[in-house]
């Protein structure tokens, strides 16, 4: 089970739902599962979440489950994980959308202006192929 460590300065909104259940999933699943990402906010683990990611795809919206919560000094670092592979493929494509445009930034604010299609083939170059994988 892989995570991916979501960008801060794209900001999820989370929100709990309190009477989803979650779909019982394998344990031993390989690959991309979820994101880490940190949170203001505690929740506890196993709860059910919906994310969405406005700044991205404001049409983005998935449900998942808190896999765990650790206090960390800046917040709580959790990890979100997705029940289905549909999910976790979509998940998975936002998240290397969000990773492109956290690039961007960061090049911006060392002095390089990057377009969107300069800053995915830049990004796909050096970080696609250390990318956890989609197994389903």
């Amino acid at each position: 089970m892989e995570f991916v460590a979501h960008p801060r300065d794209l900001p999820l909104e989370i929100t709990l739902i309190e009477d989803q259940p979650f779909p019982s999933i394998c344990e031993n699943r390989d690959g991309f599962v979820g994101i880490t990402y940190l949170s203001v906010n505690p929740f506890n683990d196993g709860c059910s979440v919906e994310i969405t990611l406005e700044e991205i795809d404001p049409n983005f919206c998935v449900s998942g489950r808190i896999a765990w919560c650790n206090k960390e000094s800046e917040g709580y670092l959790i990890a979100i994980e997705f029940p289905t592979k549909e999910e976790c493929y979509c998940v998975r494509m936002i998240e290397q959308l969000s990773q492109i445009e956290h690039y961007r930034r960061q090049a911006k604010s060392q002095g390089r202006r990057l377009n969107y299609n300069e800053a995915a083939a830049e990004w796909i170059q050096k970080f696609a192929a250390s990318f956890p994988a989609f197994t389903a």
